[in-house]
Parts: structure tokens; C-alpha cells; sequence
């Protein structure tokens, strides 16, 4: 305990002259005797009988940690011509022991208050416990107040009136209906919303508040005037176990607030094992007693605890995460409160004296946090409900796009359906004709069963019959057909084509050559589907009317018209029979063929087809007869760059069977989102231990620590090209295989022209190739299977 007014060693006799008087402060007239061991008696202040009381030496009179008990000994005289009722009001509602001594015939008697003593034995059974006074008029008396209390606390010991004291236990009590009604329907509202919201924050510094509420209410007396008058000792462990559910329950708190959940596991272990301490130590308390109701112990559990919640708060800053500056503030201001008592505690300052009331408005910066925690968490919802309801109203609108575009699409194909019939079965019916065409050519390469031969041939030839009366039947009928443009890679969709080529050149021993220049971009919009019927149509025909000679394909970058698009020039070039130069122009039209084609099988519909398609683009077929001999079939398409970003797939779907990846790890280094998430789920999938890098810097960090055991790379990336880490990782981990996935073929630049990936694949790749590359690169399937 502390007093407020400095210590007299010495005072003088109090003066009474009148009772109208409503206050008068005790300080300047007390003598104070400090108990360190609460063993001192009555006899022990007043000194032997009919002697001087022995004062206690003056060092003792500084409040040490151990402090039982204070004695104030003060000596009142009326001087006034009338007898005078007063109140001796201790100005210390949380003591709870007060032990008031005075004459009575010569007698000492004693009256007591305080949650120590049932509340009947008090002298005035009031929450704020005074005693009441006789000073008879003319005569002096002195009495003998004994004030005990752990923790310490301030008092002010007063002389009030019958009014006075009506007045400050009316004020008090109103201030404490005003407070806590305020407080506690706030408490009320945090929990019912956080409750219903399910908003942990929200709820736990609830919960803290609703906790400190209790506290203040025990410590105050309300709990033991209202309730339990007759259980001091269950009142004063109720308030031990309610200040340790505090401190659990403010720690808590600070978990969620400081999001200890991203911490390490050290972090969380310790904060557990300090709230379970601090509810052990509140049991402790109440059966070990004054063992542990020591106020040494008791500050410093409280000092570390600031210094632990200033600890967490540096650490969740040094890890760098997303704290506001509430974060930083309400972990500030509790520590500070605890540091100030226990420096006051061990001596290092003094303690501010305060009014002896109004205990109850401390719990008014706890709510205004808490005020705070509901409006900020309110606006956190708002934001995120705000940001569903965009979500909601943009997935709306764009199935609502889909579903109008679906409808108008599928409205005009209906139409274009009923109207074109002849048109489809005219073009599939010339398209059936390659592949049928093609088993006939393995059909005649066959020596060893001739009797199987003839009967695919015969079989052919009937399908090739049927497929001409279809032709009979749209022959007036064609009608034209809509385009689907999607973003693809273009390096991919030309090697599928080439491919295509060169089998086909294979049918009259032809040889095949492509040609790409290095300029053409990576992703193009196109109809990739009607665009490899026309490269395949105009490479059919090549193939058929060339014998023992060649076939080329290239495609140049003719120049970019507008910003973000490009024109690219697609040619088929043959040394096969050529075309008559005064039937050129007639050839697009359906159902003729040139005159020196009769002893070719046909139908006359494949150029035709790929005249319709190009007008759906923008575009028409140049035909020319170089004059080396031959053909020259050109055409210029205008088409939108693209982005990967666009693509809904970068893999095209193949399974490959009995493939375990063993845990081999992979770090695949992409700068679009959509490659890395894809890669990762499939090879994943197939077993691998996949870590994904974004960029050149981020793959060579980590590789500066981890060991891999293959870099699956792209080619282009907007900070630096996969060149750049392919010459780092042969220079620094040279036994490494790097695998290329890229939308181009490599390309290395001037500086890197030395540098050669272990193995490349083009985008889109087919999962089981890409599988069975990687597998081989590993060692983990033989070459002949990629």
C-alpha cells in the first residue's frame, strides 16, 4: 500500500471546530508505521502501557515489495461547543483489510472492514466500507487504522460527513453504473457479432474485456457485497483465478492480433507454455497462499510478460508481416502499464497517486480498443463482402456473356445447320479422302500376304465410293463456315504441321522441307483448327501431284499492320506437274480440276475449300507456277499476338501409364502463372517433388541451397532469358540437366551460342511426351521411349 501525501514521522492533533465541514484529508496529521512481516501489534504502535508509543525508525516508514501491513495513528479533538458525528472514510475501496482501533473506557476496541470479514461484522455494511465516528464535544480521541492489501495500492484516508460520505458513494456508484452498463453492452455486442460472424479477433479481445470487467467488479467489492457476503475466501480466489483467465486470455489475444500462427513452432510453444504458468501460478495462489502471494514474484511474472509481448511484437515485425499500426500500439500500451508498476514495485520510480475512486473507469481504454477491434473488423468484412459481391456480380456477368454468346453461337450454327448440310458432308467428304488415300499407300507397300492387301484395297476403295456419292449429293449446296479464334502457341501448331507434311511427302518419295523464321511470335489468336486444314489440304495436293521430287513449307513475318497484331505469309511450294497457267484462275472453284490432273484420284473440292476458309479470314489464295517447274500456293493471314497469361491450357492432355516420379525433385523456373500451376499439378501427379520459381534471380537463389535433380526451364521470361540460368547452373552445378520448355525452338543469343540444353519440348507439349522426356533425362526410361 502507498500513501498518497508524504510520511510524518511526527503530526500534529487534528482540529475540529465544526462538523459542518464535509472533507478533510488525514495526511498532515497521521503518524504511519510500516509492518513489514504483518506481525506487529496494537501494543507494538502504542508502545508499553501508560508510555509513549515507540515509533518504527524512519527507514522502515518506505514501503518495501514485502509489506504486510501500514498502521496510521492520529489523534482528533473537538474543539467545537457541540458533540460531532464524522465518517473515517480509508479512500481505499479494493483493501481488503481495514482494522479500525479506539478507546473505549480505557479500552481498546476494534471494528473491521474489507472482503477479509464478512460483511456482517463490518462497522457499516456499505461496498465502500467506512467507519463512523464519535467526538464528543470539548475531548480529544485517538485511533488506530490498519490498512493490508496484496497487491500494493493507493489510499487516502479522509474525515467526511453524513453528506460527504452520501456523496461520493453516490457519485461512484453512478460513475460504476454508467461505466460498466456502457462497457459491458459493448462486451455484449463484440461477442454476439464475432460469435455470428465467426470473427476469432473480434471474439477473444471481447472475451479479454469481459474478463477485466470481472475483475475490476471483484476487486471493487461488488461481488462480495451483492453476491457472497458471507465467503471472503471464495471472493478473494475468485479474483485470482479471474486476473490469471486475464492474463491467458489477453495473451490469446495477442496471438490472433500478431498472427503468432505464422510464426515457428518454438514461438508457439513458448507463448502456450507462459499461459499455462500463469494459470498454474493463480492455483498456486490460492493453496499455497502467501507462499506465492509474494509481491516480488506476482510483479515480475507480470514484467515478463511485458517484455514477452514486446518480444513477439519484434518478431512479427522481423518476419515481415502485414501489421497495422494498431498492432504495435495495443501491445506498446499494455507493456508500458506493466513495466510502470513493476518499476514501481522494485523502487526504480514513483507511482502517481490518483483519486480513491473510480476504480471502475480503467476498463474505458480497454473498451475504446475494443471499439476499435469491432469497427476495424466491421470494415474488414465490409471490404471483403464488398469484394464477394464484385467477385459474384463479375462471375455473373461473364457466365451471362458466355451463356448470351453460347446462345447466339449456337442460334447461328443451328441456322447455318438446317441451311448448310450439303456444305459439311461435301467438306468432310473430301477431308476422309487423305487419310483413305494414305492406307491405300501402306496397303500397296505390303508384300508379305497379298490376299490381306486386296481386301483393304477393295475395302478402301468401296469407302472411297460411298464418299463420292456424298459428294454427288451437296454438290450445288456449299455454304460457308464460322470462325473460332482461341490464342495457341504458333512454333507448336507448325511443328504438328510439318510433321503432317513430311508423312505426306513419304507417299511418292518426296522429300519435305520447313522453313520458320526466327522472327515469328511465340502466341498468335487463330483458328488453329481451320487453319490446319488449310495447310494440310494445300500439302495433301502438293504431295499428290509431286513424284520422286520436293515439297516445301516456310512462313515469314510479312510485318505488323497495327499494335498487336502481326502479318505472317504461309507458302506450299511442289516441283510436281504444275498447273496450266490459263486454268489458274479457275481453280478455286468447286468441283474442277486442272487437265493434267485426270489421272490423279480427286474431287476438286480442296482448293475450293481452302478459298471459302482464307475469305472467312480476311485472306485469299495466291496461286503462281515458279518457273523452275511446279506450284506455289500463297497466302497472308492478319492475326492478333496473344499472351500465355490468355491460354486456359499450356498441356495437352495424354496419359502415360506405369510412371512414378520416385520423389525426384524438379524445379520447374516460368514467369506465367498458369505453366507453373500446370506443371506442378501434373508432375506432381506422377510423383515428383516439384518447387516452383517465377524468375532467372529466384531459381539461382534457391539453387544456391537446394540440389535438384532437373531444371525444367522456359526460354523467355520479362527479367532475364533461361540462357542466363542455363550458363549459371553449367558453371556452377555442371552435372545438372536443364530440359528447355519453351514456345519456340531454342534460340540462344550471340553470347550463349556455345550453350546447349540437355533436352527441349515445345509448348504445347503432350503430357506423356514431356513425361517421358523428363524420365529419360533422369535416367529413369530409356531414349527409344521419348
Amino acid at each position: 500500500m502507498v500513501l498518497c501525501l508524504p510520511v510524518l514521522a511526527q503530526a500534529q492533533v487534528l482540529q475540529i471546530e465544526s462538523c459542518q465541514s464535509e472533507r478533510t484529508l488525514l495526511q498532515p496529521w497521521l503518524q504511519v508505521y510500516e509492518d513489514v512481516h504483518g506481525d506487529y501489534t496494537l501494543d507494538d504502535v502504542l508502545g508499553a502501557p501508560g508510555g509513549e508509543p515507540d515509533l518504527i525508525e524512519v527507514p522502515h516508514l518506505q514501503p518495501e515489495l514485502g509489506s504486510a501491513a501500514l498502521w496510521l495513528r492520529f489523534e482528533v479533538r473537538n474543539t467545537g461547543p457541540a458533540d460531532c458525528g464524522k465518517w473515517l472514510f480509508p479512500g481505499a475501496p479494493r483493501a481488503r483489510d481495514m482494522q479500525l482501533f479506539e478507546q473505549d473506557n480505557g479500552h481498546w476496541q476494534r471494528r473491521v472492514a474489507g472482503a477479509d470479514w464478512p460483511l456482517a461484522s463490518w462497522d457499516s455494511p456499505q461496498r465502500l466500507p467506512a467507519f463512523e465516528l464519535q467526538l464528543p464535544a470539548g475531548q480529544s480521541a485517538v485511533f488506530v487504522l490498519r490498512m493490508s492489501n496484496s497487491p500494493q495500492l493507493a489510499m487516502q484516508p479522509m474525515l467526511l460527513s453524513t453528506d460527504g460520505l452520501l456523496h461520493v458513494r453516490v457519485a461512484e456508484g453512478t460513475a460504476d453504473g454508467a461505466v460498466f452498463g456502457i462497457v459491458g453492452l459493448l462486451v455484449v455486442l463484440c461477442l454476439a457479432v464475432g460469435s455470428i460472424y465467426r470473427w476469432p479477433l473480434l471474439f477473444a479481445h471481447a472475451i479479454t474485456v469481459l474478463l477485466y470487467i470481472q475483475l475490476v467488479a471483484l476487486r471493487t467489492g461488488y461481488g462480495f457485497v451483492y453476491l457472497w457476503p458471507d465467503a471472503p475466501v471464495m471472493d478473494n480466489n475468485l479474483a485470482i483465478l479471474t486476473r490469471a483467465a486475464l492474463g491467458v486470455a489477453v495473451i490469446g489475444y495477442l496471438r490472433l492480433l500478431l498472427q503468432v500462427r505464422r510464426f515457428p513452432r518454438y514461438w508457439k510453444r513458448l507463448i502456450s507454455a507462459w499461459q499455462i504458468l500463469l494459470v498454474l501460478y493463480g492455483l498456486g495462489q490460492i493453496l499455497l497462499g502467501g507462499v506465492l502471494l509474494n509481491n516480488v514474484l506476482s510483479w515480475s511474472i507480470s514484467g515478463v510478460s511485458a517484455l514477452l509481448m514486446l518480444l513477439v511484437t519484434w518478431a512479427g515485425h522481423r518476419r515481415r508481416l502485414r501489421y497495422n499500426w494498431f498492432c504495435y500500439l495495443f501491445p506498446s500500451v499494455l507493456a508500458l502499464q506493466m513495466l510502470i508498476q513493476t518499476g514501481f514495485v522494485f523502487k526504480l520510480w514513483s507511482l502517481s497517486t490518483y483519486e480513491y475512486s473510480w476504480y471502475s473507469m480503467s476498463t474505458l481504454p480497454a473498451a475504446a480498443f475494443l471499439l476499435y477491434t469491432l469497427v476495424s473488423q466491421v470494415q474488414l468484412g465490409r471490404h471483403r463482402e464488398k469484394r464477394a459481391l464484385r467477385d459474384i456480380d463479375l462471375l455473373k456477368q461473364t457466365e451471362r456473356e458466355r451463356l448470351e454468346h453460347t446462345v447466339a453461337v449456337r442460334t447461328s450454327q443451328l441456322n447455318d445447320a438446317l441451311s448448310a448440310q450439303s456444305h459439311l458432308l461435301a467438306r468432310i467428304s473430301h477431308d476422309l479422302r487423305t487419310p483413305m488415300q494414305g492406307i491405300l499407300d501402306s496397303a500397296h507397300r505390303i508384300k508379305d500376304n497379298e490376299e490381306h492387301v486386296q481386301h483393304i484395297e477393295r475395302s478402301t476403295l468401296l469407302q472411297l465410293d460411298l464418299i463420292d456419292e456424298l459428294l454427288e449429293f451437296s454438290r450445288n449446296e456449299l455454304q460457308q463456315m464460322e470462325l473460332l479464334l482461341a490464342p495457341g502457341y504458333l512454333f507448336g501448331f507448325l511443328k504438328e504441321i510439318a510433321e503432317i507434311g513430311r508423312f505426306l511427302a513419304q507417299r511418292n518419295h518426296n522429300q519435305f522441307t520447313c522453313e520458320l523464321a526466327d522472327d515469328l511470335p511465340l502466341l498468335v489468336n487463330a483458328d488453329f483448327r481451320r487453319l490446319r486444314q488449310i495447310l494440310i489440304n494445300l500439302l495433301a495436293n502438293a504431295a499428290k501431284f509431286t513424284h520422286d521430287g520436293t515439297m516445301r513449307l516456310y512462313i515469314r513475318r510479312s510485318g505488323e499492320n497495327e499494335k498487336g497484331q502481326v502479318l505472317l505469309s504461309f507458302t506450299v511450294e511442289d516441283s510436281g506437274i504444275g498447273i496450266p497457267p490459263a486454268e489458274i484462275s479457275r481453280l478455286t472453284e468447286p468441283f474442277h480440276r486442272a487437265s493434267n490432273a485426270e489421272s490423279h484420284q480427286g474431287s476438286g473440292l480442296g482448293l475450293y475449300i481452302v478459298r471459302q476458309m482464307l475469305a472467312r479470314m480476311d485472306s485469299q489464295l495466291q496461286i503462281e507456277r515458279p518457273a523452275r517447274g511446279g506450284s506455289r500456293f500463297r497466302f497472308t493471314l492478319q492475326l492478333e499476338l496473344a499472351a500465355e497469361r490468355e491460354l486456359e491450357s499450356v498441356l495437352e492432355e495424354s496419359y502415360l501409364l506405369d510412371m512414378d516420379g520416385e520423389g525426384r525433385r524438379i524445379l520447374v523456373v516460368d514467369d506465367t502463372d498458369i505453366s507453373r500451376e500446370m506443371l506442378y499439378e501434373l508432375l506432381s501427379g506422377y510423383g515428383y517433388d516439384v518447387q516452383l520459381c517465377a524468375g532467372v534471380d529466384e531459381a539461382r537463389d534457391y539453387l544456391a541451397s537446394e540440389s535438384p535433380d532437373l531444371v525444367l526451364c522456359d526460354q523467355y521470361m520479362p527479367q532475364s532469358s533461361g540462357w542466363v540460368l542455363l550458363e549459371w547452373i553449367r558453371q556452377h552445378r555442371p552435372g545438372l540437366p536443364v530440359v528447355l520448355h519453351s514456345a519456340s525452338p531454342p534460340r540462344p543469343p550471340r553470347e550463349y551460342q556455345q550453350l546447349v540444353f540437355d533436352a527441349c519440348v515445345l509448348k504445347p507439349a503432350r503430357t506423356d511426351r514431356l513425361l517421358s522426356l523428363i524420365a529419360a533425362t533422369l535416367g529413369q526410361m530409356p531414349d527409344k521411349y521419348v
